[in-house]
């Protein structure tokens, strides 16, 4: 059977974590925390990204696109799941395999790892 790369996105107001799961029993592991000023600051064109959702829509896609990622969580209030359902690209909207609709960008890993295999996310 193959290992299911997940990317998770838990994202709130101004900040984004990136974890990733390798794989049933393997844990998550935290990739990246980023705030929203910064993905600004990273972009060509700091005006293009006029909400906090486009920005974690641009930034995942192009994680995305570095490879290796077969299934998609999000984790997030309601707001920001809205937000971000129109903003994400459609060939990242159809890997969506789970969603958990809680703010959780301050409890640690292992906390939203429980959260996450409660649903059968990872």
């Amino acid at each position: 059977m193959k290992t299911r790369r997940n990317m998770i996105l838990v994202a709130a107001e101004k900040d984004l974590r990136l974890l990733v799961s390798e794989g049933e029993g393997k844990g998550v592991t935290e990739m990246r925390h980023v705030r929203a000023a910064d993905l600004a600051r990273s972009s060509a064109d700091p005006g293009r990204i006029s909400r906090f959702a486009k920005g974690i829509a641009d930034y995942a896609e192009s994680e995305w696109r570095k490879g290796g990622y077969d299934r998609l969580t999000l984790v997030a209030g309601t707001a920001m799941l809205r937000d971000l359902r129109q903003e994400l690209p459609d060939r990242l909207r159809d890997r969506i395999s789970a969603v958990l609709d809680r703010d959780l960008i301050d409890r640690p890993v292992r906390d939203i790892a429980g959260q996450l295999r409660e649903i059968h996310a990872i």
